[in-house]
């Protein structure tokens, strides 16, 4: 059992206001369509491996509409990886937003260069966001890129 040392004044006021700095600024991560449904089918926990990092997923309005489209149209692999997605942003509480751009790429692009980090696959608008979060395949998790 360890000796526990009582916190001064000032030391437990620097910890709240840590503590509190952790809540309200979490870094936030745009995800795109196709970054969430490539996870979904690599098995890979994302949204977890986020979190641990100090990132808030966010799923634009837009990607929630293009998921539900494209359900109709893809593979029954893609179509339970989609309604696997559902679930987990349902269950974990996954914040949703307007992007307000004509298109989904447009929007994650404007936003990216705004400051927030985009997690996609699309090399498109990987090359024009500084703020990366890219999936690597081989180790079954995500990586972050500031460019």
């Amino acid at each position: 059992m360890g000796v526990r040392f009582p916190l001064s004044p000032y030391f437990r006021h620097i910890h709240k206001i840590n503590i509190v700095y952790f809540l309200v600024k979490r870094m936030k991560v745009l995800l795109d369509t196709n970054f969430i449904v490539s996870c979904i089918k690599d098995r890979i926990d994302f949204l977890g491996q986020l979190e641990e990092e100090g990132f808030q997923a966010v799923v634009p309005q837009e990607v929630f509409e293009e998921l539900k489209d494209i359900k109709k149209k893809v593979s029954h692999d893609s179509r339970i990886a989609i309604d696997v997605a559902f679930e987990m942003f349902e269950q974990r509480k996954v914040k949703k937003m307007k992007l307000g751009e004509k298109s989904v790429d447009l929007g994650l692009i404007k936003r990216g260069q705004e400051g927030y980090y985009i997690a996609t696959l699309d090399s498109g608008i990987l090359n024009k966001v500084p703020k990366r979060v890219i999936l690597l395949k081989g180790k079954k998790g995500i990586g972050i890129e500031n460019g």
